[in-house]
């Protein structure tokens, strides 16, 4: 397991590992088009009718690039935090669940299981599973009936019915609706 407590004590290298690790995709949507650009300026330069529509483009990846940089306090902050559980005998795989729907913290949810020193294939499986089940959850529909009161969600082939006035009334102890 690795002994690193909090970001004061962590080694510069393992910080470094860590910022690589956690900005590929930033690093992706900045270079990748970049380098498409420039390909296409020195391919063609006679085609600079070309180049306007591509440095859009690439104007427009920056913008995604930015934003992904900008995840890393966070991510670094999901490390640490998961570090102090796994220390403290308190980490639990499903833990990493939350992370897996979005594939720039997945990449937090694998150093958090690899650091919890779950074996390889089975982190696999769980972050493979945990996508799954989020990008279902984010193919959730609620449908609300105001007239009778009712929500219906609807997810994968599962379909629940919630009444709403009786939920309500069930949080209030005199069961008025306030």
């Amino acid at each position: 397991m690795n002994q690193v407590a909090s970001p004061r004590r962590d080694p510069r290298l393992t910080r470094l590992r860590l910022f690589v690790s956690y900005q590929r995709y930033a690093f992706l949507m900045a270079g990748a088009p970049t380098a498409i650009t420039a390909a296409v300026i020195v391919g063609w330069p006679a085609a600079w009718w070309l180049w306007a529509p591509a440095a859009l483009i690439t104007l427009r990846l920056y913008g995604t690039a930015w934003s992904i940089a900008g995840r890393w306090p966070r991510k670094l902050r999901a490390t640490w935090l998961a570090q102090r559980r796994i220390e403290a005998g308190r980490f639990r795989p499903d833990m990493v669940a939350r992370y897996c729907g979005d594939p720039c913290f997945r990449v937090v949810a694998r150093e958090i299981l690899i650091r919890a020193d779950v074996p390889r294939r089975e982190r696999a499986a769980l972050l493979r599973r945990y996508a799954a089940e989020e990008a279902e959850r984010g193919h959730t529909l609620l449908l609300v009936d105001r007239q009778d009161g009712v929500l219906f969600e609807i997810d994968g082939g599962n379909i629940r019915r919630h009444d709403l006035a009786r939920d309500v009334r069930a949080a209030h102890a005199t069961g008025d609706l306030r």
